[in-house]
Formats: structure tokens, sequence, C-alpha cells
């Protein structure tokens, strides 16, 4: 048993679970104690400090709990083979993340945006926390005990559900669906650790709620329609994580710093000039530059090299690395202009926004910014050169509007199985959160204000 402020407690038991508890102590299991689940949110949300590894037993305990319900016969671990498969799946999931989480695969992808290198797309393959962990999961010490404990085909076998191979598989849909436990544990783990109050999910209740249906393409997970209340909750408390928590502006300010910095390094090892990144060609950022296919280099990425690394930017004699590595250490976040907040405020001084629906108000200004960044951006203006547009959207929930699939969240109404989407009015609203921010260098002289200047005069012609 591990204690866990969240579900109190993490048992494993039997032979099966227990040799899964064992491989905790792998060394690419261990590397997610050094990789924080939110990237740089302690920067706004100092207790948010809380660990993959940590986030890893959680998704492993609601896994353990919905599987309880799709196989009650079984008794002390004794799960069928696609049972142990997905225990496995929700507990390794994440292995392949690399440091500061999704920071890290956002940061290499921009370099992939702005080179044209061949290496540029190798980084960025060996950025990606999904490949990566296949790669982990198939060839390196945790396949090897994975087959020790399944069998030969156990770890691909695995793989392939963290892969969503087979999405109309129950067991695929514990490990990842619209309802999975990498979700209902994420939705109660992170406001915690971030002392954020977004609504809540009662998990307790939910659990009790869920039953296995079967349909056409199997079997699936659902709940009677006295308890999609709980699924309208568990939908709008996700949804609204991303503007209190994700999508926090300073915390995106500081993942578009690191990624700055990281572009910069990587340019300059890909040259063969570490050195005037502050580093040697033997620093383990630099192999993993220099051959991001290996997995080797890849169990080095952790946060602590970062950090570790910062110290030797500060110092490096090229200027972007010093001076960006430099603001970073001072938590000197770069001001950005919120072309979605401008767009909203030229709507509501028109008085048009009185006669327009909300759904309609949001596409209409998620438009406006598309097509105004996008033109102040392109523009051969060296003012401007160097800003960042950083967008996202995220929607309330994917309907797929199928009776009985196992991706979706599932609601019994009379006899049928019904999409969420299809009984909740709040779900059915196709509700988004966007953002449209374009983040600039204060150091530039007025570039905030040209750029302010250009956005209100693209947004105007947008919108009229």
């Amino acid at each position: 048993m591990i204690k866990d402020p969240i579900h109190v407690a993490v048992e494993f038991e039997g032979d099966f679970e227990n040799s899964l508890k064992d491989m905790l102590s792998d060394q690419f299991f261990q590397r997610l104690r050094r990789v924080k689940q939110l990237g740089f949110s302690d920067f706004v949300f100092p207790s948010a400090t809380h660990s993959r590894f940590a986030h890893s037993l959680g998704v492993y305990a609601v896994a353990k709990r919905i599987l309880k319900v799709v196989e009650p016969e079984a008794k002390r671990g004794k799960w069928s083979q696609k049972g142990q498969a997905c225990l496995a799946a929700a507990l390794v999931h994440d292995v392949g993340h690399g440091m500061f989480s999704h920071a890290f695969e956002n940061a290499a992808k921009l370099y992939l945006a702005e080179t044209d290198s061949v290496s540029a797309q190798g980084i960025k393959e060996a950025a990606d926390h999904e490949r990566v962990t296949s790669r982990i999961l198939t060839s390196s010490s945790i396949q090897a005990k994975l087959v020790s404990i399944g069998g030969d085909e156990f770890p691909q076998l695995v793989a392939d559900m963290i892969d969503k191979k087979d999405k109309s598989c129950i067991y695929t849909s514990i490990v990842s669906s619209q309802l999975d436990a990498d979700r209902l544990d994420y939705a109660v783990r992170d406001p915690y650790f971030a002392g954020v109050s977004s609504g809540g999910i009662d998990l307790n209740w939910l659990m009790r709620n869920l039953q296995v249906g079967s349909g056409p393409k199997g079997q699936f997970l659902f709940v009677d329609s006295k308890a999609y209340i709980s699924m309208e909750q568990f939908t709008v408390t996700l949804f609204q994580l991303y503007p209190t928590i994700y999508l926090h502006k300073k915390t995106r300010g500081l993942e578009f710093l690191f990624s700055k910095l990281l572009c910069q390094v990587f340019e300059l090892v890909e040259d063969g000039r570490e050195a005037d990144a502050g580093i040697s060609s033997s620093h383990p950022l630099a192999r993993f530059i220099s051959e991001p296919s290996d997995l080797e280099n890849a169990l080095s990425l952790d946060d602590t090299l970062f950090w570790g690394a910062l110290h030797l930017f500060r110092n490096a004699p090229d200027e972007t690395v010093r001076v960006t590595a430099n603001d970073f250490f001072e938590r000197k976040i770069p001001p950005m202009v919120d072309a979605w907040k401008l767009a909203d405020e030229q709507i509501a001084r028109s008085g048009a926004s009185k006669k327009m629906h909300a759904h309609d108000r949001v596409k209409r200004i998620e438009e406006a910014c598309v097509q105004a960044c996008k033109e102040v951006l392109t523009s051969e203006d060296a003012v401007l050169r160097g800003c960042y547009h950083d967008t996202y959207n995220r929607p309330i929930y994917k309907p797929k509007f199928e009776n009985g699939d196992a991706q979706q969240i599932n609601v019994k109404v009379g006899g049928e199985y019904l999409d969420i989407a299809a009984i909740s009015p709040l779900v059915a609203s196709a509700g988004s959160f966007n953002i449209h921010r374009v983040y600039y260098d204060e150091r530039v002289n007025g570039q905030g204000d040209e750029l302010t200047t250009r956005l209100r005069v693209a947004l105007e012609k947008a919108l009229n």
C-alpha cells in the first residue's frame, strides 16, 4: 500500500500486481519522480509541484477501481490477460514524458517549425511522449520486466492499449478515452495541488454508478440517467481546468521562454557550437540533441537536467542563450497582447454582442483572431520580429453520437445508450475555451505598442 492524498491508498494485491509494484524501481519509471506533472505551473501556483510519478500511481488506482466493474469476479489480482495489460498500461502510460512534461514537446515542435533540418524532426519525435513511451515498453529494461510478468507478447499488448490500436476495446477505454483513468486522476489531483477550486468531481459516486454494457462493437462503460449529472460535472470540471491552470498566461509565457531557450541551444549543438551555449559535447542535453533516438539519452531528460544546465546557460557566450536563461532565472515572463480580449472588447463596444448568442460570439471572435494574428505576424516589418503567437482551442467535449461507443461517455436512457452530448444541454453546447495571445520582447523599443495597434486595426477589419 502506498499512501496518496487523492485516493488515500494505492494498493497492490496478489502476485501480478506486486510484480507491477516492483517495476516502480526501474530507472525509467523512477525518472518520473523528477518530472513535474504541470511543468512550470508552480511559478504561478507554488504548491503545484506534484510529479508524473505520483500521477501515474493515481491513474493505476483509478484504473483498478474501474476494472473491478468490468471484471467483478476477479479476486486478489486474478485479472484476465487484457485486464492485466490494462493495469500495466495505466501505470506506465506517461513513462516517456520529457522534462517539464508537455512543455518539452512544445519546444521541440517550435524548433521544427523554425528550421528545416533533418535532425529537428528527430528531436521532435524523441520529445513525443507517446512515441517514446511505446519505445520504452518494447525495447528497454521495462520491456524485460513486462516480459517476465506477462510473457513475450505482453509488452506489445500494453503498448497497443496505450496507443489505442483497438478503440472499441473496453480495456483500452479505461486507459484512454473521454472517460479514462488518466483524466479521472488529474481532474482531481491537479486542482488539489494547485490550490484551485474548479467545481470538482464526486469520484466515489461516479465509480459506484459505472456499469458495463454490450453492443455491436463490444463492451463499454455507462451510467444510468440518474448519474449523468456526475458525468456532466466531470466534463465541465475538466474543461475549466484549462483557463484556470493549464493555459494560464504566466505559465504559457514561461513555456515560451523555455522553448525559445531550448531552440537556440538545439541550433548551437547541431552546428557543433555547444561551447557557445555554455555546455560541452558530453553534457546530457548535448548528447540527446546529437542522438535523440538513443533511449539512454532520453533517460536523462528530467527537470533536474534543465535546472542544472540553467546556471551554465546564464554564462553562455551566445547572447540569446545568456539573456533568455537569465530572464528565466529571474522570472521575467514575456509580456503579451491578448488578441481575444481586444476582439471581445471591440464587439462589446459595437453593441453587436447584445443580439448575439454566446456560441456565435465565440465563433466570430475565433475567426477574427486567426485572421488578424496571421495578417500581423506574417508581415515583413522588423519591429514585430520575434513575436510569438500562442493559440489553443479546447472544446468541452467531443461528441460521437453513437450507441455504446467505448470512447465516449455513455448514458442509459429508456433502454438506449446515448452519448452524454445527447442528454446534457451543457455538454451539447459545444462550448470551447480559446486563446490567441501574442508574446513580445519588451526590450525592443515600441514593439508592444506597435503590436497592439496593428492587432486592433486587423481585428476591426476582420470583425466588420
